[in-house]
């Protein structure tokens, strides 16, 4: 049952009648894999994976997908960082921040550059499930 549950709502969840594409990025190998696991068993797709801020703006260029999840500490270009200027490239991008410290000061500062969601580690997929239905109920 929870199964076919999960199916109906990415089946309710498609962006503009496609399929939800992301970009996953964090410098973790291990949190990108349980993230991609999470993305793809809510039957969305995954068009890759960046392990910083930079590789993050350079493969959102490259691969236009319609939903990224980016770690805030990360080497090279914090979340933040790379958020806004994927956001100049792109503010339609729907961005899910996802960090183990939620700080008032970040979350204004996310919230203003357009960041959709914040999410605190652990991640679990009804987690990832509910701010995504968040976000398409708010675009709607």
């Amino acid at each position: 049952m929870k199964y076919a549950m999960t199916m109906l709502c990415s089946l309710d969840l498609e962006f503009k009648g496609e399929k939800m594409k992301f970009l996953v990025v964090d410098d973790s190998k291990l949190s990108r894999t349980k993230l991609v696991n999470m993305i793809l068993s809510l039957g969305y797709e995954v068009l890759g994976e960046a392990v910083d801020g930079l590789d993050a703006v350079d493969k959102f260029e490259l691969l236009s997908p319609s939903y990224i999840t980016m770690d805030l500490e990360m080497p090279k270009l914090n979340g933040i960082g790379a958020a806004e200027k994927i956001l100049t490239l792109n503010p339609n991008v729907n961005i899910l921040l996802i960090t183990s410290i939620v700080d008032k000061k970040e979350t204004l500062q996310a919230t203003h550059i357009g960041i959709k969601s914040i999410l605190q580690k652990p991640i679990t997929q009804a987690m990832l499930s509910s701010a995504l239905e968040d976000i398409e109920r708010k675009r709607s």
